[in-house]
């Protein structure tokens, strides 16, 4: 059960705040001596380090309807002194009317605080009408302010404050639900009507829109809810539980250790035994070893006993994006945490594929797959995605894939293939998402890519890509410029592979034939690195030949285009490869684009 489960990493979270309470920015302080008289103005606690005031635990609740009631010492300047909104009757009526509600929810306070001087000092100011004469000088009816007492810690931190906070809410949000088992903890308590804390605004992308708090479990019609019934009828959970599960969400969402943020959503997760090493690091990683080395880490003995973690943790993530004030669960995982590594595995088995750069396949991040699928062009720096081009919710798809090893949507591999053939280019992030989706699309085990070139790979439409790419570099070798090196502005790529992938036998005939001059061009320029040259892409394109068993494809679908891409982009980087390896010294094939 997702709340259990976060309820009980609670002991896992440090610093994680009392119940009921969150960070919060705080902007005004109102000082008060001994006696309970308070200066002149509101101080501001904003500085050079903290231009917006500090951060601190503070007394919150989900609060909503036409009359909120108060937060415990710390509120806005409505409830604290009475400012209201508007120079209106009706906004001073109800400026009063919430300055009261304070007024009584602190007599609570003292009441429950017994002889507490902090508690005494507070109410005297109050009950005094001292506070009125505070200036509010440029703060908000909005702006947060907290109470202080000269010479003591902050009240609202004080034990005291919190056990009289947790009666509060629990009395509020426990009305209607009454006495009965707990789901997550299984004890017999006061249930919850509804989840005392919301998810902080901010922690969940929203996209562009404004970010605010949102409810995980929002039920709030009889129409939305099973059998009519409303908020947390059909999840009994007691004040206790649901406060550490809401209190541990929010923690989560704010560490960086463990979220991942996405542009429509996040991904929070957390194992039930904590571990140093960071799950989610393996889907930044950008080198073989990097994902060889969280693997490593998270197999390590525990101990003395040779007992693993590894077999008995458990991993659980949250997916979760929002809609206006409500938090939508996409997915849910709650697995072992070696199966969930077996997920992983299988993941980067599926995408990693070799470049012209590296001696073995490699991994691409995932925001890195997702941004493929978008516009591209050239810059001074070299090709670049251009933003927010990309499908929406593509990269929370991908995520998805990957953690739970399924199929990401078909519509990816068709965005993908248009992109591509649009472009005229096919990089290693590309090259690696489009492996992936092919392999868990349409591959058996035997029919699989690999990540590296597949030289005696006879599929007509994988051959077809491989034939393109000698082609293409063949026209940039025998155009070059003898003086500069520089090849032609265009290559047929530019021109003709969207063409080509989709019709490859009408395109790329007309081009066989124009490799002929090509040819003659490097064998008559006289130069013997262009005569080996001319040597090696005879041969290899007389050996692509003999790999069909027939003419090329007339016309290729979805699955033929992928396999066609692959090998142009698989057949590239071998030739790249090859004239790195020969300008190093190495006895390789002569260079070729």
């Amino acid at each position: 059960m997702l709340l259990k489960a976060l309820a009980d990493h609670a002991p896992h979270i440090e610093d994680l705040p009392p119940a009921h309470y969150r960070p919060r920015t705080i902007r005004w302080c109102l000082k008060l001596d001994a006696q309970g008289r308070p200066s002149p103005e509101l101080l501001d606690l904003a500085g050079a380090d903290h231009p917006t005031g500090i951060e601190l635990n503070a007394p919150y609740v989900y609060r909503s309807g036409a009359k909120p009631p108060p937060v415990l010492l710390v509120d806005t300047l409505e409830y604290v002194l009475g400012v209201p909104k508007t120079d209106t009757e009706k906004a001073r009526t109800e400026a009063r009317r919430r300055n009261e509600a304070y007024i009584d929810l602190l007599r609570q306070w003292a009441q429950a605080a017994g002889d507490d001087a902090t508690a005494r000092a507070v109410l005297a100011c109050f009950e005094g009408g001292h506070h009125r004469a505070v200036e509010p000088g440029k703060a908000k009816p909005s702006d947060l302010v907290a109470v202080d007492v000269s010479g003591q810690p902050w009240p609202h931190l004080q034990p005291a404050a919190q056990q009289a906070w947790q009666a509060t809410v629990t009395a509020r949000k426990s009305g209607r639900a009454g006495q009965g088992q707990c789901l997550s903890c299984g004890k017999d308590r006061p249930l919850l009507d509804s989840l005392p804390e919301p998810v902080k605004a901010g922690l969940i992308p929203t996209g562009s829109s404004r970010g605010r708090d949102a409810q995980l479990v929002s039920v709030n019609t009889s129409a939305q809810g099973r059998g009519g019934r409303i908020q947390l009828s059909d999840i009994p959970v007691c004040e206790a539980c649901g406060a550490r599960s809401s209190a541990v969400l929010n923690a989560l969402l704010a560490d960086r250790r463990h979220r991942y943020r996405m542009p429509d959503s996040v991904i929070t997760w957390w194992l039930k035994e904590p571990t140093a090493v960071s799950v989610m690091d393996l889907f930044e990683a950008t080198e073989a070893q990097d994902v060889a080395h969280v693997f490593a880490e998270l197999d390590k003995p525990r101990g003395t006993s040779g007992a693993r973690d590894i077999d008995a943790n458990r991993f659980h993530a949250l997916i979760l994006s929002v809609n206006q004030s409500r938090v939508i669960v996409r997915d849910w995982i709650d697995v072992a945490l070696r199966q969930e590594l077996d997920k992983l595995s299988s993941w980067f088995d599926d995408h990693q594929v070799q470049d012209w750069r590296s001696d073995g396949p490699r991994p691409v991040p995932v925001w890195r797959m997702a941004a493929s699928l978008g516009r591209g062009r050239d810059t001074a720096e070299g090709w670049r995605y251009l933003p927010d081009t990309a499908p929406d919710g593509a990269q929370r798809q991908l995520m998805l894939a990957a953690l739970n090893d399924t199929v990401p949507p078909r519509s990816l591999l068709s965005h993908l293939n248009q992109r591509i053939g649009a472009d005229g280019r096919i990089d290693h992030p590309r090259a690696a998402l489009l492996r992936l989706l092919f392999n868990r699309t349409f591959a058996t085990d035997h029919g699989e890519v690999p990540p590296v070139l597949q030289e005696d790979r006879p599929d007509p439409a994988y051959v077809a890509g491989r034939l393109f790419a000698v082609l293409e570099s063949l026209q940039y070798r025998a155009l070059r410029d003898p003086e500069t090196g520089e090849g032609p502005n265009s290559t047929i790529a530019d021109k003709w592979l969207s063409a080509a992938k989709a019709t490859p036998r009408s395109r790329m005939e007309p081009l066989l034939d124009k490799s002929q001059a090509h040819l003659r061009r490097l064998r008559a320029s006289g130069k013997p690195k262009d005569k080996a040259a001319q040597h090696a892409y005879f041969t290899t394109i007389c050996t692509l030949h003999d790999l069909l068993e027939g003419p090329l494809p007339d016309t290729l679908d979805q699955e033929g285009q992928s396999l066609f891409s692959l090998g142009y982009y698989q057949q590239h980087s071998h030739d790249q490869r090859q004239r790195r390896a020969h300008a190093n010294g190495g006895t390789d094939q002569e260079e070729q684009r």
